[in-house]
């Protein structure tokens, strides 16, 4: 009897041995097909992400900027959002808002409109003098011709002037001294245009002296303009 010879593929032995090698490779074009690319949404170029979106920093997202977004949406962290209070020509903004700069605001009240501050021209000055002295010093004659200009401008119907001292001499010396303070500055007053009438004088010694000091004394030493 004559035996049929049997191919050593068909075997039983091959089949095992070739099983494995056929696993084994299809293992490997699997892992091969998985590592070419980077696994959504990790990309390395936009073609690695959807349809309309972009490769940022490695990551797949909707937009890389303002400019990507639709009118009135701004990119923020790769994805497009509404402009909070944006408005254009078809967008209108709410009731008692405006559109500025394509934001909504709502209008500012117009500054109410303060009056002018009234003019208080001119002032009356104070004239200084030197210690123990009633003469006039060519600074207290300007003094008093300003004086005397700003009597006229306000048509004041009167002055009066009230002569002081500092706190040195005997109170009836001062008086008398203050006195012709008062006086010397009438005088030249009058000099200067403005009626007798118009003019009183008075001395206050050193009732009011406050200096302590040469610095402050010289202030004590003064004529002093009131307007009536």
């Amino acid at each position: 009897m004559s035996m049929q010879p049997t191919s050593a593929a068909s075997s039983p032995r091959a089949k095992r041995v070739a099983f494995p090698a056929l696993a084994a490779l299809a293992l490997g074009v699997a892992l091969w097909g998985t590592g070419c690319g980077p696994k959504y949404p990790k990309c390395e170029e936009d073609g690695d992400c959807k349809a309309g979106e972009f490769c940022v920093s490695g990551t797949c997202q909707k937009c890389r900027s303002d400019q990507d977004c639709a009118t009135g949406q701004s990119c923020n962290a790769g994805i497009c959002e509404d402009i909070t209070g944006y408005c254009d020509e078809r967008v209108a903004c709410p009731g008692g808002q405006e559109c500025v700069g394509n934001r909504c605001q709502t209008p500012q009240p117009e500054p109410l409109e303060r009056p002018a501050p009234v003019s208080t021209g001119c002032q009356l000055q104070t004239v200084y003098f030197a210690f123990d002295s009633s003469n006039l010093e060519p600074s207290a004659r300007d003094v008093i011709a300003k004086n005397a200009q700003c009597v006229r401008e306000k048509t004041m119907p009167g002055v009066r002037l009230t002569g002081y001292t500092d706190n040195r001499g005997t109170e009836e010396y001062n008086l008398a001294l203050g006195d012709r303070r008062a006086r010397s500055v009438e005088q030249y007053m009058g000099s200067l245009g403005i009626e007798k009438g118009k003019l009183s004088s008075a001395s206050m010694g050193e009732e009011l002296a406050r200096g302590d000091d040469e610095s402050g004394m010289a202030q004590d030493r003064k004529v002093e303009f009131t307007g009536k």
